[in-house]
Formats: C-alpha cells, sequence, structure tokens
C-alpha cells in the first residue's frame, strides 16, 4: 500500500526526529510536534506575509466558527499544538471550526515589519487584523502574555471583526513590582541560565534539562526577534486607560502558578475591563495552553 506523499513525509520526518532526540533533544522534539500536527491534519498556511497553523473543518455553505490563536514574546504557535490537536485531555476543534494559531511578525518565517516601529503592540495587531479579515468577518480571539495583549488591540481597533476574547496570563498592563519588565529583559537577551531560570518560574512543574537544550532555547529565542519587540514596547499601548472600552464577552484565564506575571496583573484586567470573567487554572503555570489544554480548550470552544 503507498501512503499518501504528506503521511509518507510525516512518517519520515518522525523517523529522523526520532533517531535525532538523543543528540539534538529540543530540535527533534520540535519536528516531532510539527509532525504530530501534520498527522492530525493540521496544514501550515500563509495569510498576507503571516504563517500559521490551520486546522479547519467547516464546510461549505454552512455556519463557520472563526478561532484564532496567538502566542507570546519569544514563543511560536506551536505552542498551541495540544489544542489544535486534543491532546493532554483537550476536545479537538469541534466540526464547524477554523482554528488559526498565527506567527507574530519576524516569528519562524513570518514576514518581519519594514520599520521597527511595526513591531509595536498596535502595529502587531494591525498585522493580524489584515490577515484574519481576509478569512472570515468575526472571530474569537485567544492570547498568551504579550500575546494576550495583542489581542486586546486586536479587539479595541477591530471591533466589528473580534466578537469574544480570552486573554491568557496576559500582558498589557504596567506591573509595579517589575516582574513585566525584567521578563522582558530576559527574553530580549536570552542566555541559557536565564532560559533554565524562567523556565522554572513560568511552569507549574518545570521539567529537567541539560544545558545544552538551554543553550538551543535561547538561540531560537534570539531569532524570533524578541529583543525588536521590546524595543518597541510603549507605556503609551498599555491598557490602563484602554481597557474600558472593550465593549465583547472578555474571559480572563490565569495559570495560578504564573510567577512570570502576577495574578494580580489578571485581577486588574479583570477590574478594568466592563463585564469581564476571571478564571483562575489551578496547576498551571504562565503557558495554560502547554500544561493544562484542557482547560483553554474548553473555554475557546464553549458554545457562544
Amino acid at each position: 500500500m503507498r501512503l499518501p506523499k504528506s503521511a509518507a513525509l510525516a512518517l519520515a520526518a518522525l523517523l529522523a526526529a526520532a533517531a535525532a532526540l538523543a543528540l539534538f533533544p529540543l530540535e527533534a522534539a520540535t519536528t516531532l510536534r510539527k509532525t504530530a500536527l501534520l498527522l492530525g491534519g493540521v496544514r501550515r498556511v500563509r495569510i498576507v506575509g503571516l504563517n500559521a497553523y490551520e486546522k479547519d473543518s467547516c464546510a461549505a455553505g454552512r455556519p463557520c466558527r472563526c478561532v484564532a490563536l496567538i502566542h507570546g514574546l519569544g514563543d511560536s504557535a506551536l505552542t498551541w499544538d495540544a489544542v489544535l490537536l486534543g491532546r493532554k485531555g483537550a476536545s479537538s476543534p469541534p466540526p464547524g471550526t477554523l482554528v488559526l494559531a498565527l506567527e507574530l511578525p519576524g516569528t519562524e518565517g513570518s514576514q518581519p515589519p519594514a520599520e521597527p516601529e511595526g513591531y509595536a503592540i498596535p502595529a502587531q495587531a494591525r498585522t493580524v487584523r489584515d490577515a484574519l479579515m481576509t478569512r472570515c468577518p468575526e472571530w474569537s480571539v485567544a492570547g498568551n502574555s504579550l500575546g494576550g495583549w495583542v489581542a486586546a488591540w486586536l479587539a479595541l481597533e477591530w471591533p466589528a471583526g473580534v466578537r469574544r476574547l480570552v486573554l491568557i496570563n496576559s500582558a498589557g498592563l504596567n506591573a509595579p513590582t517589575g516582574v513585566a519588565r525584567q521578563t522582558a529583559a530576559v527574553l530580549s537577551a536570552p542566555t541559557a541560565e536565564k532560559m533554565k531560570a524562567f523556565a522554572a518560574r513560568a511552569y507549574h512543574a518545570p521539567r529537567a534539562a541539560p544545558m545544552r537544550v538551554w543553550r538551543a532555547v535561547a538561540d531560537v529565542i534570539g531569532s524570533r526577534h524578541a529583543s525588536r519587540v521590546v524595543a518597541a514596547l510603549r507605556v503609551s499601548d498599555l491598557l490602563e486607560k484602554r481597557a474600558h472600552a472593550l465593549r465583547l464577552p472578555v474571559l480572563i484565564l490565569w495559570g495560578e502558578s504564573d510567577r512570570i506575571l502576577p495574578r494580580a496583573m489578571g485581577e486588574g484586567l479583570h477590574r478594568l475591563i466592563p463585564g469581564s470573567r476571571f478564571e483562575l487554572l489551578p496547576a498551571c503555570g504562565h503557558l495554560p495552553q502547554q500544561e493544562c489544554p484542557a482547560a483553554v480548550s474548553r473555554a475557546l470552544f464553549a458554545p457562544l
């Protein structure tokens, strides 16, 4: 029996990754995750200069629910793989759903801005809007960390296109403790030692890894233009004076064990956004889509 070309390529990648796992654990693990997405019916697509993972179960002539996922600083769209695939207890996206996990500008092959100002939060939100509006007129949008900040600006600038917002351990408020600025500084100049310490604070249950893995992590984050994003962040783009203008259903999910962005930030967003809901996720850290994808999936795909 001859395998379809996509399945044959996926199998070859799977075998190559398995063989390389001992020598190149980060690269091999990434390849395994990408291969699982391919085998799970998730396509890699390009939309108006942005790369994305797409899972589309919409049928022509039938209602289609569109969901966009936005990653954080130094991260990539691969962070949503368990949600896209329905793994680790998460439910798969229901039939009649188009899910796009976007790569922000300059990340994993997405076109970088022509000017440094293009990395500012409102500019990134406009770039995301330009991509999304080519696919669906209305979206549910979820963002994690800096991706939540981008998602909030997207809803502010495109109210006709964003019908629901899910903010997951979201940045966007000034943190008096200075922890948000410290995190930005770490990700703009990553080293193996810094990334090991970052992971210990980011995850509820961090996993041990040799220093060669943390060096590889630092190299990958450096390649995603995190320093340029940090250089473009502006106090005037914070949400303290803008969040009250969000007039749509907003759910704020917060991993209880997050030591990157304090719980007080999520509670602050909840106070500022009229009618918002705040939900604390136990045994989750800064990246609930990785540690607690079942809770994230329930929130994303709940009936409207």
